[in-house]
């Protein structure tokens, strides 16, 4: 898997690494879809090590096919009469593998996620929760900081096109236009990251569930 294949899981980990770290969250996490994980390595582990030992969770090993023998062992060898009618496959297929497969899925299609922004809410919330009695202007300030930091430690990706440099959004940005022409007024910084963290919030809850993103609209 290329680096961009690989971000969403990413995300989808550290966003699970937060609610594990949250003694609320902690307790809403389905523990059985998240059997193959090993929660206790998510916890503490960096993505990175983590994902070689687990990457088979994302993806399949081989393809669909007839076999003599079993040859993978990451699949499951089923024998299925040659006249046995397929509408009997069909059904009972399902109630077969129930519990033998691994489902860990990504709720949007994989092109359609756009991680840069979910990180953004993930870091607004992080801030929120750290520094509850700091102001929303200076939450965003925290995450922009954080954002042109990790932008300096990419910059190689950055310059071949691999990545595209990002920063933070909100009031006193230059202004934009759309395609129609028309100026885009910039977003407020307090209420811009009010919204980033009831998305976060929103998207924490699901990932309890085995959703991500899932829905996380704030309208």
């Amino acid at each position: 898997m290329n680096f961009k294949e690989v971000q969403p899981y990413r995300v989808w980990y550290q966003y699970l690494q937060t609610c594990l770290n949250d003694k609320v969250l902690n307790k809403k996490i389905d523990k059985e879809y998240y059997k193959n994980w090993h929660l206790n390595l998510v916890k503490t582990t960096k993505f990175d090590k983590w994902f070689k030992s687990h990457q088979h969770l994302f993806v399949s090993k081989g393809k669909a096919r007839i076999v003599s023998k079993k040859t993978n062992d990451e699949s499951i060898l089923l024998e299925i009469p040659q006249f046995y009618p397929i509408s009997k496959i069909q059904k009972e297929l399902p109630q077969l593998l129930k519990g033998k497969i691994i489902e860990t899925k990504l709720t949007h299609n994989l092109r359609n996620i756009n991680t840069p922004a979910l990180d953004s809410f993930l870091y607004a919330y992080n801030f929120r929760k750290k520094y509850p009695k700091k102001k929303l202007e200076d939450i965003w300030k925290l995450c922009d900081d954080l954002i042109n930091k990790r932008q300096s430690k990419i910059k190689k990706l950055v310059d071949k096109g691999i990545l595209r440099r990002r920063k933070q959004q909100g009031w006193g940005r230059e202004a934009q236009t759309g395609k129609s022409g028309k100026l885009i007024k910039s977003k407020n910084k307090p209420i811009m990251i009010s919204r980033n963290i009831s998305k976060a919030t929103k998207i924490l809850e699901n990932v309890c569930i085995g959703q991500f993103p899932g829905q996380y609209s704030d309208h």
